[in-house]
């Protein structure tokens, strides 16, 4: 049975009479209300789900821009963390080129340091051995000028002593 058979069930409606039964004009006064209400329920409920619909086809078309700008902003949201994986990956490589180039660059400085090093070590042991063989050769000069300077004062004592009156008596 159809939900609009009722009411044509109640428009329709003819109960037989009896002894001692309900009032007709009664039962028919109520089967009138009771056909109006439902009209008019029914009437309300189409007119809600008209408006139902309605919302809902008002609220899709307010969802569909952000539905699209969450799409966008999903789309934006990948590309962002695509790109800072891919500047972190050039980050990443570009320090390990600086760190290795910093390496190459110490090590050569550590190198040459090094070679600097040594040569100046050497330069000064052969200035240190220089004079030292200075210092040699004037301990030799002073020495032998001593040696000449006391054989000079030893000439001179007996020179002086050969020219004294006591040595000459």
């Amino acid at each position: 049975m159809e939900s609009g058979d009722i009411i044509h069930e109640l428009d329709e409606a003819d109960f037989s009479t009896k002894m001692r039964g309900y009032d007709p004009f009664e039962v028919d006064e109520l089967l009138d209300r009771a056909g109006q209400e439902i009209k008019s329920v029914r009437s309300e409920l189409k007119s809600a789900i008209d408006r139902a619909d309605m919302a809902e086809a008002r609220l899709e078309a307010e969802l569909e821009p952000a539905r699209g700008a969450r799409t966008d902003a999903e789309g934006a949201l990948v590309a962002a963390e695509e790109e800072s994986r891919r500047i972190r990956e050039e980050a990443e490589t570009e320090v390990q080129s600086i760190r290795t180039a910093a390496e190459i660059e110490l090590r050569s400085a550590i190198e040459e340091g090094r070679r600097q090093l040594i040569a100046e070590t050497e330069e000064l042991t052969r200035a240190r051995d220089a004079i030292r063989d200075d210092m040699s050769m004037d301990e030799r000069h002073v020495r032998a000028h001593r040696d000449r300077i006391l054989a000079a004062v030893e000439d001179l004592g007996r020179l002086a002593e050969s020219l004294t009156p006591e040595a000459t008596s």
